[in-house]
């Protein structure tokens, strides 16, 4: 035990240490391109003349959804430009669907995190391929939207005008900043993003709240209406999709049972078919829950890729998730929701979407969560999960499904 606790001492003091030198050099390395930019003249910005931006987001697939309303703001700032999204190779694929985006680049910052893989030739070849591919491109507009390997992005792509929030980012490596940073006021993520849109010349109107907005290609929706016919899903079936896994933490789970006995009464009582949805890792956690139904639900965890899914979620007259990237691809398709949320805060993560509905527990402990770690119970009693039960989740499911019920009700 005491071998166990000196070694994870070890690691978070070499850790601090790594993290001391690398802010050390990444200051020092911006204070140069500083004092290079006194040299160069950077002519006015001209919205005529914008032809090239980059958007880097580089966290999760609900924070990238979330960031959709900036990108657009920029699309109708400048007309003329072309917009390049860098995102995560796991979650990239969803900006397929967002018709604002020009142009998708992904790169795994995971891999930095990972000692076998910084010591490994071929990430530095990759990442190296990447940066040229950045600069040869010669960004007008950057914005480094989360985090601070997102600004060494912006600053290594030699963007001319870097945009991001001072405290996410390494002195003198961006061109212009917000004061501050995340959670220092309490306000919705995607309006994080849109005052950085707003910094870089796009216009927001801030008498309504922008919403993201995702869009399927017919044929991919036919896809989908012929996978579920071999199920004996018809279009006119009641369809409820329940997504009860996420990625960022224990604690924004509903309890399997919880969800098992949800399904159980969409499927008994309203003759929903019902389908469970989650990523490879969240195998478990779906099978769980189908061991607690009173019926067959059909499983796809790890069988749809994200633009299948978000066919499937369009397709659907429901969607039941906890506070989870799906929850954010079902507000920008439009389709109906309830959310179940613990220890995130609805007013900064929920779902921006009129027909959702967001339950949780207004407890003392909650919200806790902030994404600074992953959501974990400080307290470990899970109550704000624990003391929300079926019961008052199928109420909100039959309000939000009353106009449908009545089109497949004889």
């Amino acid at each position: 035990m005491a071998w166990t606790r000196l070694r994870r001492t070890v690691k978070r003091g070499l850790r601090t240490v790594l993290l001391g030198l690398l802010f050390v050099l990444f200051t020092v390395a911006g204070l140069l391109s500083a004092i290079r930019r006194l040299f160069w003249r950077v002519p006015p910005l001209d919205a005529q003349r914008v032809g090239q931006i980059l958007v880097i987001r580089l966290d999760l697939l609900g924070d990238l959804i979330m960031s959709l309303p900036a990108i657009d703001a920029l699309k109708h700032a400048y007309p003329k430009a072309e917009i390049t999204v860098l995102a995560l190779p796991s979650i990239a694929p969803v900006l397929d669907l967002a018709p604002e985006v020009d142009r998708i680049l992904s790169y795994d910052v995971n891999r930095v995190r990972r000692p076998r893989d910084v010591l490994n030739p071929v990430y530095w070849r990759e990442f190296f391929a990447l940066v040229r591919r950045l600069r040869r491109t010669r960004f007008d507009l950057c914005l480094s939207l989360h985090g601070r390997f997102a600004c060494v992005m912006a600053w290594l792509s030699r963007g001319a005008r870097r945009y991001g929030y001072a405290r996410e980012a390494y002195p003198f490596m961006l061109t212009h900043t917000l004061p501050g940073g995340r959670y220092d006021v309490r306000q919705h993520e995607s309006i994080y993003d849109l005052r950085l849109a707003e910094l870089a010349g796009a216009r927001v109107d801030w008498a309504r709240q922008p919403a993201p907005k995702l869009s399927v290609a017919p044929a991919e929706q036919r896809r989908t209406r012929h996978l579920l016919a071999e199920f004996d899903i018809r279009p006119e079936s009641l369809l409820v999709v329940v997504h009860p896994g996420a990625f960022n933490g224990s604690a924004k789970r509903w309890l399997p049972e919880h969800w098992g006995e949800l399904a159980t009464r969409l499927h008994e009582e309203l003759g929903a078919a019902v389908i469970l949805t989650g990523t490879p890792a969240e195998g478990g956690i779906v099978h769980e829950v189908a061991r607690h139904c009173r019926f067959k639900p059909l499983v796809l965890a790890g069988q749809t890729s994200i633009v299948q899914l978000a066919a499937l979620l369009k397709r659907a007259d429901l969607l039941l998730s906890s506070d989870s990237g799906p929850s954010h691809m079902a507000a920008a398709l439009g389709t109906p929701q309830v959310t179940i949320f613990g220890p995130t805060d609805p007013a900064v993560y929920g779902p921006l979407n009129s027909r959702a509905v967001i339950l949780r527990r207004d407890l003392p402990c909650s919200p806790c969560y902030d994404a600074r770690a992953t959501a974990e119970c400080p307290l470990g009693h899970l109550n704000c999960m624990r003391q929300l039960l079926p019961n008052e989740v199928y109420e909100a499911c039959l309000r939000l499904l009353q106009k449908r019920l009545q089109q497949v009700q004889p």
